[in-house]
């Protein structure tokens, strides 16, 4: 070998010697800035998800994304993750959204707080109605659904008159025993184990047909009467 090549060869090795190695510049790159926001099948970090109750408050009060948005401060964008508990956001920001809401702190997170309603704790429903007994099987402060069970002695009704409810869907579960739903004048009998589905907002009645035996029945409301 020459010394012209030597000398070559050597330039050649300091150069390479100077440059990040592999398996450093992937280390590098490793060490980028995680993002805050949470990937799609991840959980946030928050441990409570308020999301679906942030995005059910907003759209029973009739509001845009954008409306909110600007209210608080932050892009539409990110309220809309927000909402799929798909972003974490600053107790500064989840308090603006509550009030921009206006709900309450308690309302906000006892949703994602499992409840159990035991069986003697259960609440007596001033429901009225002749010959029927209520109780509310759900808990006290449920702002979705409610469930009611409901016992109607031979004869029992709902009253001498139709009623109707706030609310969006009513579903009447027979248990045991046979009902009559009489929905805008028209009647449904219903025996053990069916059930029916409508609108609590028409005109409605309920009455146990039997003389002798005792109707029991699940009705689930929602969202709950306002």
């Amino acid at each position: 070998m020459t010394r012209r090549e030597r000398r070559e060869r050597g330039r050649r090795s300091s150069q390479s010697s100077a440059s990040t190695p592999p398996a450093r510049a992937g280390a590098a790159r490793r060490a980028r800035p995680v993002s805050s926001r949470v990937g799609r099948g991840h959980l946030p970090t928050m441990g409570l998800l308020v999301g679906a109750k942030l995005r059910e408050r907003r759209r029973h009060l009739n509001l845009t994304l954008q409306e909110i948005a600007r209210r608080v401060g932050i892009t539409k964008g990110f309220l809309s993750e927000i909402e799929r508990d798909r972003a974490s956001p600053s107790v500064a920001t989840l308090l603006k959204l509550r009030d921009a809401l206006s709900l309450s702190v308690t309302t906000l997170f006892h949703s994602a707080i499992p409840q159990v309603v035991r069986q003697k704790s259960r609440q007596a429903m001033p429901y009225g109605g002749i010959g029927m007994t209520c109780v509310l099987v759900s808990p006290e402060n449920a702002h979705r659904v409610i469930a009611i069970n409901a016992e109607f002695r031979p004869g029992g009704k709902s009253g001498s008159e139709p009623h109707t409810l706030d609310s969006d869907e009513e579903i009447i579960w027979v248990l045991s025993g046979c009902l009559d739903v009489a929905i805008s004048g028209e009647t449904y009998r219903l025996d053990s184990g069916d059930s029916i589905t409508f609108d609590p907002r028409v005109p409605h009645s309920y009455r146990n047909p039997s003389s002798r035996a005792v109707t029991r029945t699940l009705c689930v409301i929602a969202p709950p009467p306002r």
